[in-house]
C-alpha cells in the first residue's frame, strides 16, 4: 500500500508524459494499464458503494461488456478492457483525493502535460514550416502531410492541445502574481499551444473553446466576479486570428452556398448509421458487423472518399447506440449529466471545462474508438473525476500553490 502511494506520482507523470512520445502507442497503453492497476491497489473495495454518482459508469461498462461478450470477437477482450478504463477504473480516483502527495502535486502534473503538448506544437510548427515549399499555405495539404508524416489525426491532437490549453489558463489565473520569467514562459506556452491548434485547426475543438469561455465568462459573471477587459481581447482576438489565419472557415461558407449538406461525408455517415439504429430497432448490434454495413449504405453516394476510408460513425452518441442502444446511450449520457452537475455543485470548473469539450467533440467523432482519444478521456478522469464524486472532505477541487 505505501509502496503503490510512492509510486503513483511518477506513474502519472509518465502518464502525461507519454503524449510527449504518442507514437510509440505501446508505451501510452502500459501507462495507461500500470495507472489502473496502481488505483486498484489502493482502493478500499468494501468502502466502495453503488451510488447515483456512479451508477451510470458501472452500467456503461456492463451494458458494452455485455454485447462484446454476446459477439464475442478477437476484438472483444481488447474492447472489455477499453470500456474498463474509460468507466470502472477513473471511478477509483476517488481515493487519490485523499493522498497528500497527489494533491500536492497535481497542479505541477497538470504543467508537465502542458509542457508535453507545449513542445509537440513547436515541433509541428517548425514541420510546417519547413513543408512551406510542399503546401504553399494551402491549410488541407498542409494537415495532410502533417496527419501523414507524423500520424496522429488532427481532431486528435486538436482535443490533446485544447486540454493543455484549458490546463495552462487553470494553472494561470492569478498571471499578475508570476515572476516575469514565469510570465514569459506561460506566454510562449500559450502562443505555441494556439499554433498547434490553428495549423491543424479542428473545427469542433475550436468551436468547444469559444463555447467554454463563454460559459465560463457567464459563470464569472454570475459570481460577480471582474472580469479583465484584457483577457476578453485575447479571446476574440484569438478567434478572428484563426477564422482570418485558415482557409478552412471561408472554404467552409462557401461550401454551405454553392452545396447541400446532403453532398458531404459526414451527412453519408450519420444518416446511414441512424438506418443501422432503426433496422436494429433502438436495441444495438453485433458490432463486428458495424462497419460492413455502412459500407454497403454509403454505396448509393458514389463517394470515393467513403468507400475507400472505410468511414464510421463519426459521432460517439451515434456509436454507443449502435454498440449497446438506447440503453447505453442514456447510460453514457447519464455519466456526462454527472460530471457536468457534480463539477457546478464543486466548483471545479476546469473539469467542467474538460467536460464540456468532449460533449462537443463527441459530436463529429467517435473520439473513444482509438487510442489517442481513450488516452484523452481516462487521463482527465483520472486527475478529476475523484474531485467531485468524494464525500465533502475532498470532493472539493482543492489545490496547492503551484
Amino acid at each position: 500500500m505505501n509502496f503503490s502511494k510512492k509510486l503513483i506520482k511518477p506513474i502519472l507523470y509518465l502518464l502525461v508524459g507519454s503524449s510527449l512520445i504518442y507514437f510509440i502507442e505501446a508505451f501510452q497503453s502500459i501507462m495507461m494499464i500500470v495507472t489502473a492497476l496502481l488505483l486498484i491497489s489502493f482502493t478500499t473495495f468494501e468502502d466502495f458503494k453503488i451510488s447515483k454518482k456512479n451508477a451510470p459508469f458501472l452500467l456503461s461498462f456492463f451494458i458494452l461488456a455485455f454485447y462484446y461478450t454476446l459477439f464475442f470477437s478477437s476484438k472483444s477482450l481488447k474492447l472489455i478492457a477499453e470500456s474498463l478504463l474509460l468507466f470502472v477504473i477513473p471511478l477509483l480516483s476517488i481515493y487519490l483525493y485523499q493522498l497528500e502527495t497527489f494533491t500536492k502535486d497535481l497542479k505541477k502534473i497538470q504543467f508537465a502535460y502542458s509542457i508535453s503538448l507545449s513542445l509537440l506544437c513547436l515541433y509541428f510548427l517548425v514541420f510546417y514550416i519547413y513543408d512551406i515549399p510542399n503546401h504553399h499555405f494551402d491549410w488541407y495539404l498542409a494537415r495532410y502531410n502533417l496527419e501523414f508524416y507524423n500520424k496522429i489525426h488532427g481532431t486528435y491532437i486538436c482535443l490533446w492541445i485544447a486540454i493543455a490549453i484549458l490546463f495552462l489558463a487553470d494553472l494561470t489565473s492569478g498571471f499578475k502574481q508570476f515572476s516575469l520569467p514565469k510570465k514569459v514562459l506561460f506566454s510562449v506556452m500559450f502562443a505555441l499551444l494556439f499554433s498547434g491548434l490553428i495549423i491543424y485547426n479542428s473545427r469542433n475543438i475550436i468551436v468547444g473553446l469559444i463555447i467554454i469561455s463563454s460559459i465560463r465568462f457567464l459563470l464569472l459573471k454570475k459570481r460577480n466576479k471582474t472580469i479583465s477587459k484584457k483577457l476578453l481581447f485575447l479571446v476574440l482576438f484569438a478567434v478572428i486570428t484563426v477564422i482570418l489565419l485558415s482557409q478552412r472557415y471561408l472554404e467552409d461558407i462557401q461550401f454551405l452556398f454553392e452545396n447541400s449538406f446532403k453532398n458531404s461525408t459526414r451527412y453519408a455517415a450519420w444518416s446511414c448509421s441512424a438506418q443501422l439504429i432503426y433496422d436494429s430497432n433502438f436495441l444495438g448490434m453485433d458490432f463486428n458487423l458495424i462497419q460492413e454495413k455502412l459500407n454497403e449504405c454509403y454505396v448509393p453516394f458514389h463517394s470515393l472518399e467513403l468507400t475507400k476510408f472505410k468511414i464510421n460513425s463519426h459521432n460517439q452518441y451515434l456509436d454507443f447506440l449502435l454498440k449497446g442502444g438506447i440503453l447505453m446511450l442514456l447510460a453514457f449520457i447519464s455519466i456526462l449529466f454527472v460530471k457536468v452537475k457534480y463539477a457546478l455543485k464543486s466548483h471545479n470548473y476546469l473539469y467542467l471545462s474538460v467536460t464540456i469539450l468532449f460533449v462537443i467533440s463527441f459530436i463529429t467523432e467517435n473520439i473513444l474508438v482509438r487510442q489517442y482519444g481513450i488516452y484523452s478521456y481516462f487521463l482527465c478522469d483520472v486527475l478529476f473525476l475523484g474531485s467531485i464524486l468524494g464525500n465533502k472532505n475532498h470532493s472539493r477541487y482543492e489545490v496547492k500553490k503551484y
